[in-house]
């Protein structure tokens, strides 16, 4: 009768090793799933701050044919400061990367950064008038469409 009740110790402490192994892997997965959370929630609330609009006017987006250029205006309606520099944004006219020509800060001149509200100006190397789709994509990833006709 001894060596039963040495089985069923035995027992016992071999299904608590169990639990125990199975709650800490349940922690640690838990724990790990809440940090990934954490940083998609980061990546997303930065997305939502640096947020930005086409202004054009659909019906007719200027086109200079001498230069060959179009002029897009694009409106920080984020909350933070966006970088504006060539590099910061990539344009795409149906489906094709275009060259930004030149690009300037309308509301605040020869500033890097578009404040939230501020109005700045892209110049792109493209000469074709008639209705187009046109993608503006920011270095942070958000991208907005406007899609008009290019006069």
């Amino acid at each position: 009768m001894a060596s039963s009740g040495l089985s069923e110790i035995i027992m016992f402490v071999a299904v608590l090793l169990i639990a125990a192994f199975v709650v800490g892997v349940l922690t640690t997965s838990t724990y790990k799933i809440s940090l990934n959370i954490g940083k998609k929630t980061d990546s997303f609330s930065e997305k939502l701050a640096q947020d930005f609009e086409i202004i054009n006017d659909p019906a007719k987006i200027p086109r200079d044919p001498n230069l060959g250029i179009i002029t897009l205006y694009i409106k920080n309606t984020g909350k933070k400061p966006i970088i504006f520099t060539p590099d910061s944004f990539t344009v795409i006219i149906d489906g094709n990367i275009v060259k930004i020509y030149n690009i300037s800060q309308l509301s605040n001149p020869g500033s890097e950064e578009l404040y939230p509200g501020d109005v700045g100006e892209l110049n792109v190397s493209y000469n074709e008038s008639r209705y187009h789709r046109i993608k503006v994509v920011l270095y942070s990833g958000v991208s907005r469409v406007i899609e008009g006709y290019i006069s």
